[in-house]
């Protein structure tokens, strides 16, 4: 009876990390959406995604069950760098602003009435959620650093056609994975 006990309570834990993990990706693209709608209308953000093996499907938005990559299809066309910098600064503002978060929680659990091994975990979610930042602005397609490094170069003479920035995007994805 106990084992069963044990192995219902790692599940739960698992389930609730990996949600927890899901609701940071989708809280990291939200930034990103919201900034778009907010420069260029609520209709130019065209699909939200967060996480893999899809659970909930909405008309743009798309949650997976797996915390492995997320994104914001938008309409991309004749967007000013200084807006391509914005909103690809959003997503990891977004991930800095839900660690801050956790990081309340986890000096506030105890008071907030939490049981006392959540204050490790909001404490985990602190640091995963910085991490998620961090990496983000790292210069390689197609994480955000490298978007709002791409956005500098048409005013170094360099101008990437939609097919080089996919191939770009494909070897950086490639290499990320690899790593």
């Amino acid at each position: 009876m106990a084992t069963l006990l044990h192995i219902l309570y790692f599940l739960l834990a698992l389930f609730v990390t990996l949600g927890l993990f899901v609701i940071s990706f989708l809280l990291h693209e939200l930034g990103h959406a919201l900034v778009i709608a907010l420069l260029r209308g609520k209709d130019a953000v065209l699909e939200i995604r967060a996480g893999s093996l899809t659970f909930y499907r909405g008309k743009i938005l798309r949650v997976g069950i797996l915390p492995i990559w997320g994104y914001v299809r938008f309409a991309e066309e004749n967007v000013p760098p200084s807006d391509w910098r914005l909103i690809f600064v959003a997503g990891p503002a977004a991930s800095l602003f839900t660690a801050y978060l956790f990081l309340l929680l986890h000096h506030f659990s105890a008071f907030l009435g939490f049981p006392a091994n959540w204050h490790q975990v909001f404490g985990i979610m602190a640091m995963a959620n910085f991490a998620l930042a961090g990496f983000n602005l790292i210069p390689i397609p197609p994480l955000d650093g490298w978007k709002i490094a791409e956005s500098w170069l048409p005013l170094l003479g360099i101008h990437l056609s939609r097919e080089s920035r996919a191939q770009m995007n494909k070897w950086g994805m490639i290499f990320i994975l690899a790593v």
